[in-house]
């Protein structure tokens, strides 16, 4: 087993179990109404299956037997993942003062300009249509507030 496999397969499952400890620190709500501690919940549950699978495929690797997941996170990859993160973190720290219209359109183009090679044309489209498909759902249908920010809308 690579020693970098079983680090960061630790380090995540350490973040699940904080995510989910704090979540309980808000209301849970249901499947139907969730409350502001279900999300937090649901994904520090899924980062402490992913890093479960990471360490037992790990395992199962030194054993002979063949992985659940291929460890090929390189240095390219690690800077892909450095990268997402930082553009995640900003966007939240712009979320609010800029508005969710700005912010999910450049967080959309950011990424996947940061993910590969795609065409302009289909970053712009793809950012345009994911905002303004949230924004109608959520805002128009659902009736829940997002940040207005710069736009006001």
């Amino acid at each position: 087993m690579k020693c970098p496999d079983i680090i960061s397969g630790l380090f995540w499952l350490f973040v699940g179990l904080l995510l989910s400890i704090w979540s309980l620190t808000y209301e849970i709500g249901r499947l139907t109404q969730p409350g502001p501690g279900y999300l937090p919940l649901c994904l520090g549950i899924i980062l402490i299956l992913l890093s479960l699978i990471l360490l037992f495929g790990q395992r199962k690797r030194a054993s002979g037997k063949k992985p659940i997941v291929s460890s090929s996170l390189r240095a390219s990859g690690w800077k892909k993942v450095v990268y997402t993160v930082l553009v995640l973190a900003v966007a939240g720290f712009f979320f609010e003062r800029v508005g969710y219209l700005l912010t999910f359109f450049f967080l959309i183009v950011l990424l996947m300009k940061g993910a590969g090679s795609q065409s302009w044309k289909r970053v712009l489209l793809t950012a345009v249509v994911a905002a303004l498909g949230v924004y109608i759902v959520f805002v128009r249908l659902l009736g829940q507030p997002l940040p207005r920010g710069l736009l006001g809308v």
